[in-house]
């Protein structure tokens, strides 16, 4: 961030300084003295940051300081530096370091050192100078020692990070690890919006009176926030003031993860050391639960007084240090490069020549009429005078082009006169008599008010340029836009008037009301139009702009797919002028050096701040800013194409591709463009223009001879406007709003999240337009609770999240029936958030889940004592042919999370808290793991878990029967709603949006008034559930009480039996099958299905989550709908939606309709929403015109409203039918309690309806008639044909394949998948293992694979079509395997994903052998036989024990290589003993699996070893692929012994066993699995049995760990989190932290895919009650992803285990003081190898040779059939 500058930094510590060099001086407080002779060393400590330098020196002995007594640097600290410099280094490390170096060696000649280096960008450098290398949170940290032992917690930002350093019991960091938001370089980038810099920002924070919420999650896509506020007149100072507190919540809600920030807080870091107000509101924030701040008058230079104060090894000069940097080569870490963007100068011209072409005529203004050309030219103004006059009065933007540059100049100057300000000129209005009798010439004005510029061209009848304009808007569009009218009235000759005018942009709202302009245009369709305007036949457009790209594609003549980009702006404009400034370069500058570059450097395209680290790698490995801006415009587009665009293929851009917006004006940008698709496009010399133009464009286009009501000049001179803000109350959310009111009266209203503007604002109550998100969210929740007295159980909390949005009505009626008095948590807003954010666990799990803490919290504050939060494994089946119903891994296990990491719940599942003195401690949270599909287990789980409560098994039942009758209430409420809204739709001739999500993104905290927007653009809103189809009746009798599922009564039946004596006991019966015990009391079966009816078309993914089912349903009945679109909410991070939005996008566009997907997130980008939504009402109206312009359909097609209105699946609604779906109005709602009637059934059980011939039955085969007509208006052209979609299926793999066809697998760990090629050769398949996967792999990945999707996804889908594009395997003789897990991890799609990935790079013949042990897909030349089975079992217990082996001697190994040696013989020899049943050439003979297993260990141990203490241990634990997968995780074994540490991975056997291990659990609990429970306990036996020699063999060892067993795991996993957790890893990644810890391995890496699931809890959830059980524990979580930070994980991973290292030190030292002396490795190992365990071990071997019957090799076969079977079950 911006600095002062360093000189006065550096006399903070120093008497006398110079300009221009070095300071320096010795500070009085020290008793060291700077050496003049250079005879004595200094410390030197060097901090190289991500922007920054930082060095300082201190005397060789450092003065005692009293024990206790407060460190001040200023008086008498003993780290007070003699010498101190802080100062940018531009990207230049390597260069402003040298120059350092020399300045400070002539300041101090002579002097000699001894020195240590740190930071993030120090690692090679210390390499290069000779010096050690400190982490730099010990440098912190022992700083912090010295100076001021009493700090508990550490907040340091930097330039591109942020830490929070808890420094007790051991030193554990939080560092944002994939996002740079909010850091330094984030307040510099806000700053520069605000037009100050970032001391200015914290003068202007110093007045503020409110605070907006700013989006901190992305260094530029804030804008999106703070730019429309700026354009609104929002006080600079609350601006200020919002960034600031933006910094706050992202720092806290990312990094603390779950530990409260508590005790005495030290900031660090230059951001807080100079902005004091950022260190206020850090105070205001924490103010409750901190008890001191301190920040440090050296605050940032600690972490570089700390490596000072470590600096060790020998004495050097400064002038040598100098020479090694200046001459030394560095480490290259082998940056990949890229082809330059030219071969040559003469490619270069042939470029520019060939976009010079598309140009656009500018003629100037239009000459007048024939009538009037007689006039003297000596009437017309000078020409010259005009050009200098324009080019006054113009603001050019100075990245564009000498073509697009503007102002008027040339021919577009002819009469523009210059004008004085004040002079007395004739105003066109008032001269409109005269000038009417002579003709004029209409033209037409378009103005683009952007984020940060302004645009305008006026066109003349001809469509040619006769004006334009381009400047920045300076903060201020209204101003600009009025200037700019100015203008053209005053240079617009007589004969010419603005008939027509439009604008279009970020602004258009404001500007519009302010200009009185005649129309508005979303700025989607104004490109289009601008672009259609250059090519008629446009097929693509994308336009990148400084914080925004958009593509649109073009379909007969119509917007068929829109595309932005929502949640990160890497890649756009300003993410080049970042790196350009960086380098002292302006923009122009730094294109221009691309164009020549040699070798363009690969750089990825993530984040615009993180991307640093990549930039300064390069640069040491000597690229050129060249290089370094080719690479980056490689990244630019590669971030467009993949992660916007979403493209496959260039054939999807179509033919004619047009580029525009002002990146493009990058030569580089737009040749990386066309080498990327392979395709030239074109580049209008407007490119810069194009939103402007498209709105002239659209004004010509509905000019219809009305007049303009465009101010006029006369109107201008007395424009005047006011701002004033106010509170929004017409929902929830109060949205703080910006009130402008103009001179002539008329008002413009807008807010920050919710843009209804004055329409709304204006009136008292909402709009009464139909929107199922505001019915649905009132109905879930329109329940009042019992009185006082009638709760016989007491009062239980629920809180308002996740699933209680679909599942509220269910408990609310289940907990009232048993008595409860249920107090629901208040709305969610965006300080509840920041209420709860402290104990987020994870700074990446999706805002719906963020959002529990701050309701749980909120339930604990108002005294509730005890609150039901389930874990809903299981839905109720919601759609009949779906393959499964589970809840996703957030809402199905996320209460596991709020358990472990809210203090006031500590004390595990049930249990009362044991916070000491925290407020609310006693709270008790109930969240069993349930499953709703079986509601006769469901009731007996409620007997257990309330049995403190004495609830009984009849009481539970008929309180289970009354809340499954209510939940199928409120879904046929739902239902109806959707009905009735579909008819309003008809009968008022109105379009809808099917708003698709999750059921919680109807909170309006969530969904940020996306429905109100829909709303306010004249739409209803319908949610993905009111549009199904009635579930099918079962054939019952007519008095079983299932009609009255619809009718609303269950709530009523409840609430009175409970008000006519609760204390009414019965004993308990046994629980009739058929629920006779709940009918005897008017109750319906519980067990009758609301699943409605499924679509015939077979989807391309596993269907397997219930909510979704729903989703796919109604994307299905949108396609038949013309009068309704759908439009997917997707929360930021979301996983479980790279799986669904593809699929939704293939139903739609496979029937020609257009897909629309928002990605929404706690201050999301409303105004990229709003232009979505508008955007895809003027495509959907665009193409209906198109439509109706075509010729009309033949005879038997009929279109019409009726079909359109019936799209949905339900028919036109009676009566009846509306009266009971009746609208909730907008004050609070009580659902009657009183029984209504039933119907009487009619046939097959159905609910008759008063007209049995009802229009519903002749709608439905209206329906059918209509529809048969494929191509009618009154549907999508085949929307009711038989249709297969996309990727749905790929061809079979048949016995035949298996002679002929290769089967190529994926390489996921090579030490357990070597043994598999040789084993399936054996038993007759052809097998080739894709060893490793490269960089242009995960390239292929990205283009091929939703870049939502897990980090194993992306690298084994691209590993494996990588084969096939890099034209090494022919595609018509190869298949390839996938593996396929089953539950509810998105792994069990990855079939699909890779279908859809072959498809799109043009491979569907390619058949995919999808390997599951549950047999989820037929593969008929692909069987998983007994031998097969018992095989990869063996394999995989023999690379279990390889691994363990190779690991623990590696690290102590006497000679260099041999273990990796010894490893290389024996994977031959494994290899062998496969593929040729047991006989093994480098082994010399015959060896069967238990003797391999001996052997192996026997030669392992036997290695030599140095003989030395046992090292630190690192356990490496997490997602299967990444833990095992070197190319997954960077190397993470390498790099621990390379650090001096022993590294310890868990085996892959325990992945396989965990399943079946809780088999019974699952039975228990669930009901489920009851027919194959001992099959799979007998597959647990076989498992372990086979297992059991490998853990003899290393006991035998003495050297090794033996693994537990299952039931042993599953006992630890148990004291953390329950077995219920199943998804990923399971709770099995818990119990192998928990293994690790209790057996000497405290210290662990919990590697991750970024954005996983299941890791949001089994992995980031458990950290902090696994650190509290085991204080000992020192973990780092790493997220790995295509675009992480490789130095980032490092320096993460380098932070572990250097605090590792000193806690070895120190148990080390202890030790020896107990014991005398340390022992050696030998010795270590002996004591504690065993485990107790040993001869039981042992024993195991037996004495039986290896072809006995007890050998798993010829015995198991029978019980290897039994597990075969048992899994496929």
């Amino acid at each position: 961030m911006s600095v002062p500058d360093p000189v006065s930094i550096s006399r903070r510590f120093a008497s006398s300084a110079t300009t221009g060099s070095a300071a320096q001086s010795v500070d009085p407080g020290c008793d060291g003295r700077a050496p003049a002779d250079g005879t004595s060393a200094l410390r030197m400590g060097l901090d190289i940051g991500s922007t920054t330098i930082k060095l300082v020196l201190l005397p060789e002995r450092l003065p005692e300081v009293p024990a206790g007594a407060p460190a001040d640097s200023a008086s008498g600290s003993p780290a007070s530096p003699v010498f101190a410099e802080y100062r940018r280094h531009n990207a230049d490390v390597r260069g402003e370091l040298t120059r350092l170096l020399e300045e400070v060696g002539r300041a101090y000649p002579g002097a000699v050192v001894r020195g240590a280096v740190t930071g993030s960008a120090g690692l090679s450098l210390a390499t290069l100078m000779g010096l050690p290398f400190v982490q730099e949170v010990i440098a912190e940290t022992e700083t912090v020692r010295v100076c001021d032992p009493r700090a508990d917690v550490v907040i340091e930002l930097g330039g591109e990070d942020a830490k929070i350093t808890y420094l007790h019991p051991t030193p554990e960091q939080r560092m944002n690890g994939t996002c740079a938001g909010g850091t330094g370089a984030f307040i510099d980038q806000m700053a520069q919006l605000l037009h100050t810099d970032a001391p200015g920002l914290n003068e202007l924070a110093a007045a503020h009176t409110t605070l907006y919420p700013i989006a901190s999650r992305c260094g530029v896509f804030a804008k999106s926030d703070l730019q429309p506020l700026i354009n609104q007149g929002a006080e600079p100072a609350d601006l200020a003031a919002s960034v600031l507190q933006a910094v706050v919540t992202q720092t806290i809600a990312g990094l603390a993860c779950g530990r409260p920030i508590r005790g005495n807080v030290m900031f660090l870091g230059g951001p807080l050391h100079f902005l004091s107000e950022l260190r206020g509101a850090f105070e205001r924030t924490l103010a409750d639960q901190v008890d001191s701040f301190t920040c440090p008058g050296d605050a940032q230079l600690y972490v570089a007084v700390g490596a000072a104060l470590m600096a060790s090894g020998q004495p050097v000069t400064l002038a040598e240090l100098s020479t090694r940097l200046a001459t030394r080569k560095s480490l290259s870490l082998a940056t990949s490069r890229m082809r330059p963007l030219f071969s040559d100068d003469d490619e270069l011209a042939a470029f520019r020549e060939r976009h010079a072409r598309a140009t656009i005529p500018r003629t100037g203004w239009p000459e007048p009429p024939a009538a009037s050309v007689a006039q003297s030219p000596d009437d017309v103004d000078d020409p010259a005078s005009a050009v200098e006059s324009a080019a006054d009065g113009a603001h050019c933007d100075p990245t564009a082009d000498s073509a697009a540059a503007v102002g008027t100049t040339g021919p577009d100057a002819v009469g523009t006169g210059a004008v004085e300000e004040g002079a007395e000129s004739p105003d066109p209005a008032e001269s409109s008599e005269s000038a009417d009798a002579a003709p004029r010439v209409d033209c037409f004005l378009g103005i683009d008010a952007g984020s940060t510029t302004i645009k305008a061209v006026v066109l003349d009848e001809a469509g040619n340029i006769a004006w334009e304009h381009y400047a920045g808007n300076e903060g201020d569009p209204v101003t600009a836009a009025v200037e700019i009218l100015r203008r053209i009235h005053l240079e617009m000759p007589d004969h010419v008037r603005i008939v027509r005018s439009c604008v279009t942009g970020y602004g258009e709202s404001i500007v519009k009301a302010a200009l009185h302009i005649d129309e508005g245009v979303v700025e989607t369709m104004a490109h289009y139009r601008a672009a259609a305007r250059l090519n008629p036949e446009v097929t693509s457009v994308i336009d990148i702009g400084g914080q925004d790209m958009k593509y649109l594609r073009i379909r007969g003549g119509a917007i068929d797919s829109i595309s932005v980009n929502e949640a990160c702006s890497a890649g756009c404009g300003s993410f080049l002028q970042t790196f350009a400034q960086s380098m002292g370069q302006t923009v122009q500058e730094f294109a221009e050096e691309a164009l020549r570059a040699e070798r363009p450097v690969d750089l990825g395209s993530r984040c615009t701040v993180f991307m640093n680290s990549s930039v300064k790698q390069a640069q040491k490995e000597s690229a050129t800013p060249g290089e370094i801006s080719a690479g980056l415009s490689y990244s630019v587009v590669r971030n467009a194409l993949y992660k916007v665009i979403k493209l496959r293929d260039a054939d999807q851009l179509g033919d004619y591709v047009s580029v525009q917006g002002g990146t493009f004006l990058n030569d580089a940008v737009l040749r990386a463009f066309e080498l990327l698709t392979g395709r030239e496009v074109v580049r209008p010399d407007v490119a810069g223009l194009m939103g402007c133009l498209g709105a002239a464009l659209t004004a010509r286009e509905t000019y219809d001879g009305v007049p303009s009501t465009l101010m006029t000049l006369a109107e201008l001179s007395r424009f005047s406007l006011t701002t004033e803000t106010s509170v929004c109350k017409l929902c929830q959310n109060h949205c703080k709003l910006t009130i402008t009111t103009f001179g002539d009266g008329q008002r413009h209203v807008s807010g920050n999240r919710c843009e209804r503007g004055a329409t709304q604002e204006r009136r008292a109550k909402k709009s009464d337009m139909p929107n199922l998100y505001d019915y649905k969210y009132r109905r879930t929740f329109a329940y009042r609770r019992l009185r006082r007295g009638q709760d016989t159980r007491g009062e239980i909390g629920v809180p308002r999240v996740l699933g209680m949005y679909e599942n509220y009505p269910l408990w609310f009626t289940i907990l009232t029936q048993l008595g409860f008095r249920v107090m629901i948590s208040g709305r969610s807003n965006h300080e509840l958030f920041e209420s709860g954010m402290d104990s987020i666990p994870s700074e990446n799990v999706c805002y719906p889940a963020k959002l529990a803490h701050g309701h749980v919290k909120s339930l604990i504050d108002k005294g509730v004592k005890t609150i039901w939060f389930p874990c809903v494994f299981f839905e109720r089946k919601l759609v009949d042919r779906a393959d499964d119903h589970f809840n996703c891994p957030i809402v199905a296990t996320y209460p596991e999370v709020i358990r472990t990491n809210v203090e006031q719940l500590r004390g595990g599942r049930g249990g009362t808290g044991d916070a000491e003195g925290a407020e609310g401690a006693g709270v008790r949270m109930l969240s069993p793991f349930l499953n709703l599909a079986n509601p006769g287990k469901l009731a007996e789980r409620l007997v257990e878990v309330f049995a403190d409560w004495d609830v009984t098994l009849p009481e539970a039942r008929k309180a289970v029967a009354a809340g499954f009758a209510e939940d199928a209430a409120f879904k046929a409420d739902v239902r109806a709603e959707g009905r009735r809204t579909l008819e309003w739709m008809h009968e008022h001739g109105r379009k809808g949006i099917v708003l698709a999500g999750r059921p919680y993104h109807i909170d309006p905290e969530i969904n940020h008034g996306v429905p109100d927007v829909i709303n306010t653009l004249g739409m209803a809103v319908l949610s993905e559930d009111s549009i199904l189809p009635e579930p099918a009746r079962p054939e019952v009798e007519a008095d079983d009480g299932v009609e009255h599922q619809v009718a609303g009564g269950a709530l009523s039946r409840a609430v009175a039996s409970i008000r006519r004596g609760l204390s009414r006991k019965k004993e308990d019966p046994q629980a009739p099958a058929d629920w006779s015990d709940v009918r005897a009391e008017d109750l319906p079966s519980p067990e009758a299905s609301v699943a409605t009816e499924s679509s015939a078309v077979h989807l391309r993914v596993r269907d397997q989550w219930a909510y979704h089912s729903r989703l796919y349903q109604a994307a299905e009945l949108v396609t038949d709908a013309d009068d309704l679109e759908l439009v997917q909410l997707n929360s930021f991070g979301c996983g479980v939606d790279a799986v669904t939005t593809d699929q939704v996008q293939e139903i739609l566009e496979s029937a020609g309709g257009v897909y629309t997907t928002l990605k929404i997130d706690e201050v999301s980008n409303l105004g990229a929403a709003t232009i979505r939504l508008r955007s895809l009402s003027a495509a959907s109206e665009a193409r209906r015109r198109h439509r109706d312009s075509a010729p009309a359909a033949g005879p038997g097609q009929s279109g019409g409203s009726d079909a359109r209105s019936t799209g949905s699946g339900a028919g036109p609604v009676g009566s009846d039918a509306q009266a009971a779906a009746r609208p909730l109005e907008n004050e609070p709602v009580e659902i009657d309690t009183s029984l209504a009637p039933a119907p009487a059934a009619g046939p097959a059980g159905t609910v008759s309806v008063p007209d049995p011939e009802s229009a519903e039955s002749a709608s439905a085969g209206a329906t059918r008639e209509e529809t048969e007509g494929a191509g009618s208006g009154g549907g999508r052209p085949g929307a009711r044909r038989a249709r297969e979609l996309p990727g749905a299926t790929t061809p079979a793999f048949t016995e035949e394949m298996r002679a002929t066809h290769t089967i190529l697998m994926p390489q996921m760990s090579p030490v357990h998948f070597r043994p598999l090629a040789p084993l399936m050769r054996r038993l007759g398949y052809k097998v080739e293992l894709l060893e490793s996967a490269s960089r242009d792999d995960l390239e292929v990945g990205l283009r091929y694979v939703n870049n939502d999707a897990c980090f194993p996804a992306i690298m084994v889908i691209g590993q494996l079509i990588g084969a096939f594009e890099d034209g090494t395997h022919d595609p018509d003789r190869c298949v390839v395997a996938i593996s396929q897990t089953g539950g509810m991890c998105r792994a069990t799609n990855y079939a699909a994903m890779l279908r859809k990935g072959l498809r799109d790079a043009g491979y569907p013949q390619i058949p995919v052998l999808a390997v599951s042990v549950q047999g989820l897909e037929e593969n008929p030349g692909f069987k998983i036989t007994p031998t097969l089975a018992l095989k990869v079992v063996q394999g995989v217990i023999i690379g279990d024990t390889l691994n363990t082996c190779l690991l623990r001697v590696r690290p102590y190994e006497a000679e260099e290589g041999a273990a990796n040696r010894l490893l290389g013989r024996w994977n031959a020899i494994i290899g062998e003993f496969f593929e040729h049943k047991g006989r093994s050439a480098t082994w010399g003979g015959r060896l069967g699996y238990r003797r391999l297993l001996r052997e192996m260990v026997r030669e392992f141990a036997a290695l030599p070893r140095r003989d030395i203490p046992r090292k630190p241990r690192v356990g490496v634990v997490g997602e299967v692929l990444v833990k095992f997968q070197p190319d997954a995780n960077n190397h993470v074994v390498d790099q621990i012994e390379a650090e001096g540490c022993e590294a310890v991975v868990p085996g892959l056997l325990a992945f396989f066993v965990n399943g079946p291990a809780t088999a019974q659990w699952e039975a228990d609990t669930y009901g489920i699995g009851l027919d194959s429970l001992t099959k799979k306990k007998a597959a647990v036996w076989f498992l372990e049995q086979a297992q059991a020699p490998a853990r003899a063999a290393l006991a035998a060892g003495r050297i090794f760990d033996v693994e537990a067993s299952s039931a042993v795991m599953a006992q630890k996993a148990s004291k953390i989190l329950s077995l219920g957790n199943q998804a990923g890893e399971g709770w099995l990644l818990a119990a192998e932290m928990i293994e690790l810890i209790e057996n000497g391995a405290p210290n662990i890496v919990c590697c991750q895919p970024f954005g996983c699931l299941p890791n949001h809890v089994i992995g980031k959830g458990m950290f902090r009650e696994i650190r509290r059980q085991y204080p000992q524990a020192n973990i780092v979580g790493i997220d790995y992803d295509p675009g992480a930070s490789e130095v980032n994980q490092l320096n993460r991973l380098k932070l572990m285990i250097s605090t590792a290292h000193m806690i070895h030190e120190s148990q080390a030292e202890e030790a020896s003081s107990h014991a005398g002396s340390a022992g050696s490795a030998e010795s270590a190992d002996s004591a504690g190898s065993a485990m107790g365990e040993m001869s039981e071990l042992l024993a195991d071997l037996g004495p039986a040779p290896d072809n006995t019957p007890q050998s798993p090799d010829v015995a198991a076969q029978e019980a290897a059939q039994e597990w075969v079977d048992a899994l496929r079950k």
